[in-house]
């Protein structure tokens, strides 16, 4: 369940998006960081046309949605992993850096080496019951939930580190927001910033409190009791950095589906009446490969 979610919303931000305009930018802007300077200039003029950029978002569809639904999953979920690890550094050859999507991409890694495959995908379908131990399935749900959590612990840590107690300034949240306010490279464009500096004397409480939940992130990995508050805490920050300071990381958001208890919620699916009429039909259907 978590591969399909988490191939699903790459899959669905990729399909909303025009690589054919990516592809009308001239390559001589292309400043290739790490592994995308051992590619030839020769490739990226071949690549960086609406024809070559094209290929590559018909790629990155086939590949995710093979992932999504785990058809031939050991190559597709390496394939994602690749093609959009790829696409995000091709992104930030040409200078903007955000690291929104840069968890799914740990994420989508560390399916293309797990048997992620064995349960909810068509692969199964066909298969034998893998006999693998719990912790085949376990400890990659629990990396990836320990990656969550550095993520916000590091943001935490890393404002404290640059911004010192300055970063409890009663104007720095209203001089933020109304920054990234005026310009036009942000996704969204609401103009709430403008009404923080009637607020500013109470500010540097609601910053103090957001810190805090950042750094205190991690409980949320082994606390199950806590979880469920810091995962809703996490959602009305999010929305509200939207609207504040047209800020907004849905793909950290989507990567909250590796604290669901799936098999909790496939046994309450199962106790609903149409699910299971539907579920005994499926059982009695003969398929190639499996026995009826």
């Amino acid at each position: 369940m978590v591969r399909a979610a988490v191939s699903s919303v790459f899959l669905i931000a990729v399909s909303a998006t025009s690589f054919s305009n990516l592809g009308e930018l001239p390559a001589t802007i292309l400043r290739p960081n790490g592994f995308m300077q051992l590619l030839s200039w020769r490739f990226y003029d071949v690549l960086l046309t609406p024809r070559g950029m094209s290929y590559l978002k018909w790629a990155m569809v086939i590949s995710l949605a093979m992932s999504t639904v785990g058809y031939l999953t050991t190559w597709s979920t390496k394939s994602s992993a690749l093609l959009v690890l790829f696409y995000q550094g091709l992104l930030r050859s040409f200078g903007h850096f955000n690291h929104d999507e840069m968890l799914g991409v740990y994420c989508l890694i560390i399916l293309a080496v797990t048997p992620c495959g064995d349960g909810f995908s068509v692969d199964a379908l066909a298969a034998k019951k893998p006999n693998k131990g719990e912790i085949a399935y376990g400890y990659p749900i629990l990396l990836m939930r320990i990656l969550v959590a550095w993520t916000y612990f590091s943001s935490a840590l890393i404002k404290l580190r640059v911004a010192g107690l300055s970063y409890f300034s009663k104007d720095n949240l209203p001089t933020l927001s109304i920054l990234h306010s005026l310009d036009n490279l942000h996704d969204t464009h609401f103009r709430f910033a403008f009404s923080l500096p009637a607020l500013r004397d109470y500010l540097p409480i609601v910053v103090g409190l957001v810190l805090l939940w950042e750094f205190l992130f991690p409980l949320a990995v082994f606390v199950k009791r806590l979880r469920w508050w810091f995962l809703g805490i996490g959602i009305v920050f999010h929305v509200s950095t939207m609207f504040l300071m047209n800020v907004f990381f849905p793909f950290e958001m989507a990567m909250y589906v590796v604290f669901v208890n799936w098999p909790r919620v496939g046994e309450w699916l199962a106790n609903r009446t149409i699910l299971r009429n539907l579920a005994t039909w499926w059982r009695k259907e003969p398929r190639s490969g499996r026995s009826v």
